[in-house]
């Protein structure tokens, strides 16, 4: 830590600059992990040509928590550098995994070009206040207390604002909320200094960053956006992905494996809940965007090929413990579809044009004696007549609470899926891919005709289904009423693939004995 007096911040200024590494080292006594003496010479040749996606955490000694910023944060103030001495763009795109420091970064780089320029003006921002306040402008408070007193005590802290005392007005960092209707977030800056520090930036509205560009005209602006790779399209995505965008940018990856700050225990826990594999994943430990192979230009993906879907033989009998979905018919030529699934397979026992709640209900209630269903493995989805098919099979018996599902209900992991309907959707696909079959051409062409995206948030949601409609050119009921079965708590079983194949054999062997 370093004394200040008031009469040497004029030399601090200058000093600290174009070294916002050594700004962190002076207020707060952290310096970078250190380089191995072996690695040394050429991690200072990536630096000086700009190869950051060639330095790894096996080029740095261990980290000790309070004395060292991690390998990736410094990987940050280094681009950082380059670019204020004129050796690389100012403009900067961080896509990371979760808890590889980012919010410290951003915070330092606040604190430091605040100090550091005359009537600097930073417009730093989040899609969403929990994010921008409870996330960043939290962190940012937590280091200015950090500061030594003398430094300290020539900012003005407000709940989304911090100034210079006795610059207030043209001097200032302030904290705006990046919402698609407020546009002017990043925009009304101008100055010979501006910053825009943007956190989950991927989940930014494109008319957000249209609205700041206003903002970058200025000879010494800088930019730095750090977010998780939710989405495979929009702004975020073409500073790294983007051929003739992404020229213009520094970009860096960080990975949460590599990260000296992340514990194990997360890794493992994203690892086992979502599989190495998954777009999840990638997002929230790689440091990637998702898949994006399929996508089109409106940023839909299929949620599953042709290729994953396994169809048999009908005929085979259901075993076990079976779930039934209904999707009542709704406008038009829409059908009201029943589907069974066990765990190997699912067919579609019964399709009707016109129905009403007390015919599906009596349908329904037929099924339920014929294939020995248990009420609470049998899920209708509840709008239009569906609505009250529950009612009317509890008039028909008292035992028969049967669940009913609106597409729009909360999910149960709200932080992956934007409802319930993208959750049961997700459940189908995990079922298909561990070796569910279908039965018919017309439910694996449904199945085979669902999309989704990630949100601004990087939460997933199905294509709607009117949306689904104009483009299937029919409504997805088949599909739908197989995806209702997997709206209950269920299990796949956790049987690898080789087991659940010699299960299956094991099922159509006492099919062909009978």
């Amino acid at each position: 830590m370093i004394k200040v007096r008031m009469n040497d911040l004029i030399e601090l200024y200058k000093q600290f600059q174009q070294r916002p590494i050594l700004f962190v080292e002076k207020c707060w006594g952290l310096t970078p992990q250190n380089i191995r003496p072996e690695f040394k010479e050429e991690v200072e040749i990536y630096v000086a040509n700009g190869l950051w996606d060639k330095v790894k955490k096996e080029h740095f000694e261990a980290f000790e928590k309070g004395k060292h910023i991690t390998w990736q944060q410094w990987l940050l103030l280094k681009v950082v550098e380059r670019g204020l001495i004129g050796q690389a763009p100012k403009k900067i795109s961080v896509v990371s995994g979760h808890g590889t420091g980012k919010s410290a970064d951003l915070s330092w780089l606040i604190l430091w070009f605040l100090f550091c320029f005359k009537n600097a003006q930073i417009g730093a921002t989040a899609p969403t206040a929990d994010q921008l306040h409870t996330v960043l402008w939290k962190e940012l408070k937590i280091w200015l207390d950090k500061m030594p007193p003398k430094m300290r005590e020539v900012f003005e802290w407000q709940a989304d604002s911090l100034k210079m005392k006795q610059y207030p007005d043209t001097w200032f960092a302030r904290a705006r909320t990046a919402r698609k209707e407020n546009t002017e977030a990043l925009a009304g800056l101008h100055g010979d200094y501006v910053f825009l520090p943007i956190d989950e930036g991927s989940g930014v509205d494109d008319a957000i960053y249209r609205s700041g560009e206003g903002s970058l005209t200025g000879p010494n602006t800088l930019v730095v956006i750090i977010s998780n790779g939710t989405r495979n399209l929009g702004y975020f995505y073409d500073t790294h992905k983007n051929e003739k965008e992404s020229k213009n940018w520094q970009t860096l990856s960080f990975n949460s494996e590599d990260s000296p700050i992340v514990e194990n225990d997360y890794i493992d826990r994203m690892r086992n809940k979502y599989g190495e594999q998954s777009d999840e994943y990638k997002i929230r430990v790689l440091g990637q965007f998702p898949s994006s192979e399929m996508m089109d230009d409106a940023g839909w993906i299929p949620l599953i090929t042709d290729e994953d879907i396994r169809q048999v033989s009908d005929g085979i009998p259901f075993v076990g413990r079976k779930y039934l979905g209904i999707d009542p018919a709704g406008e038009g030529d829409d059908l009201c579809v029943w589907t069974l699934r066990d765990r190997f397979q699912a067919k579609v026992i019964h399709k009707e044009s016109t129905s009403n709640d007390k015919s599906i209900a009596r349908k329904t209630y037929d099924f339920i004696q014929e294939y020995e269903l248990e009420p609470q493995d049998i899920t209708v989805f509840n709008f239009g007549v569906g609505a009250d098919v529950s009612a009317e099979l509890l008039l028909l018996d008292h035992r028969m609470h049967i669940n009913t599902v609106n597409e729009g209900n909360k999910p149960k992991d709200e932080e992956r899926f934007l409802n319930i309907r993208m959750e049961m959707a997700q459940r189908m696909r995990d079922w298909l891919i561990r070796g569910g079959q279908l039965v018919g051409d017309e439910l694996k062409r449904d199945v085979a005709g669902y999309a989704f995206k990630n949100n601004l948030k990087g939460v997933k949601q199905l294509m709607p289904k009117h949306e689904l409609k104009k483009r299937m050119g029919r409504s997805p009921d088949r599909g739908d009423s197989l995806m209702a079965t997997f709206a209950t708590d269920y299990s796949l079983d956790s049987h690898s693939n080789e087991s659940y194949k010699q299960a299956q054999m094991t099922n159509i062997n006492k099919f062909e004995a009978i």
